[in-house]
């Protein structure tokens, strides 16, 4: 039997091992400051031993992310991974059991994952919450505007050093935006330090000398690729791209994971470099109630009852048949036998909580079973569609 428990660390040269196996290698510059200066030191580590060995795992790495108008201190789980000798017991279902009972009793509600492959992670209830737009495209044809927009001025700064200047445009960026990371100062150290060891470039655009967009780019081979593009106003991203032509010179393509909202492909000469929709992360809720009870109660729902019941097949304590009543202080749950008008699973909750689809959508869909109108209109403005962006990487 496998035995599971929050790793110290003395187990820590076993899962630095266990990374090595399965993801970056040591001795790589990310791999070497994960090791030293985050695992353990910033986040908590699950692991599954057998006879003192280390078989499986999870990192539960800290972040606050804006969920339906409140910021959450939720993990994102990465480094997800199985000793190949344990593989084939279904160790990877006992490590997540272990994982949400765990989470529950850290009074956690939902949970975030980038999956490598999706199937891994949905007999689990993850569902997807965050898709992208994926550009390929060739440099030398980045004719957006016909022109260079004037008032534009394009710098190059250190990597490293460029939180002052990034962050303030990062936050105005994300205004629109919802379920996206608010970063403190740990989390930009975080992603400049590594950006940087990874050579990772940082260009500005300067309006009137205040920072009005920035990317993150590495340049390798014929590639650009950007890690990440923020701007505060329309004029100065296409600007930014316009900076990018100018690389036309030594590299090909440009590929970039722009928001979902992004609209620069109506704009490109050639139907063929229209983006890919690209699935990004996924999401999982493991306290329902929690995430009910946190919801805003909008005004034309006051007084009003909602029956729903919430299938969990992985948590039973997440299953319920609950009465939504809608009040100014909030949501009340009561328990009921009356029959339910709402009927869903938990991915299904997942991504009406996020606000990836909205209720009729996913009605339409077949994965959500609603008997009324009423019903229907209840769950839309309980749960209205969301713009949703999001760009951290571990």
């Amino acid at each position: 039997t496998m035995d599971f428990r929050l790793l110290q660390e003395s187990a820590l040269s076993q899962a630095a091992d266990l990374w090595d196996y399965c993801f970056e290698k040591k001795g790589t510059p990310f791999y070497e400051w994960y090791f030293r200066e985050y695992a353990l030191k910033q986040n908590r580590i699950l692991g599954g031993f057998q006879d003192g060995k280390l078989r499986t795992m999870l990192h539960l790495n800290p972040y606050v992310l804006r969920v339906r108008g409140r910021d959450w201190k939720v993990p994102y789980i990465v480094g997800v991974a199985t000793d190949p000798v344990a593989r084939g017991h279904h160790v990877m279902g006992q490590l997540m059991d272990t994982a949400f009972t765990m989470l529950r009793a850290m009074k956690v509600p939902f949970v975030i994952l980038m999956p490598i492959y999706a199937g891994i992670y949905q007999p689990y209830g993850y569902a997807w919450t965050h898709l992208r737009k994926h550009y390929t495209l060739p440099l030398a044809g980045l004719d957006l505007a016909g022109r260079t927009l004037d008032g534009y001025e394009p710098e190059r700064v250190d990597t490293a050093k460029a939180r002052d200047l990034v962050a303030p445009v990062y936050a105005r960026s994300m205004e629109r935006y919802h379920g996206y990371a608010v970063r403190d100062q740990r989390v930009w150290d975080n992603l400049l330090i590594t950006a940087a060891q990874e050579n990772f470039e940082t260009v500005i655009l300067r309006n009137d000398g205040a920072p009005k967009a920035y990317a993150l780019y590495n340049r390798e081979g014929d590639k650009v690729t950007v890690q990440e593009l923020a701007a505060v106003d329309p004029p100065a991203k296409i600007r930014l791209l316009q900076y990018f032509k100018g690389l036309a010179g030594i590299h090909k393509t440009l590929d970039w994971l722009a928001p979902e909202d992004d609209l620069t492909w109506t704009q490109l000469p050639d139907q063929a470099l229209a983006p890919k929709e690209a699935p990004f992360m996924m999401g999982r809720v493991i306290n329902a109630a929690a995430c009910l009870k946190a919801l805003a109660v909008p005004e034309d729902l006051l007084g009003k009852t909602l029956v729903l019941a919430l299938k969990d097949e992985q948590i039973a304590l997440n299953t319920m048949l609950v009465k939504l009543e809608f009040t100014r202080e909030g949501i009340r749950l009561l328990n009921t036998l009356d029959d339910p008008e709402v009927l869903l699973d938990a991915g299904t909750f997942t991504q009406l909580f996020f606000g990836l689809m909205g209720p009729a959508q996913l009605q339409q869909a077949g994965m959500i079973y609603v008997d009324s109108k009423n019903a229907l209109e209840i769950l839309d403005k309980l749960f209205p569609r969301e713009n949703n962006f999001i760009n951290e990487y571990f």
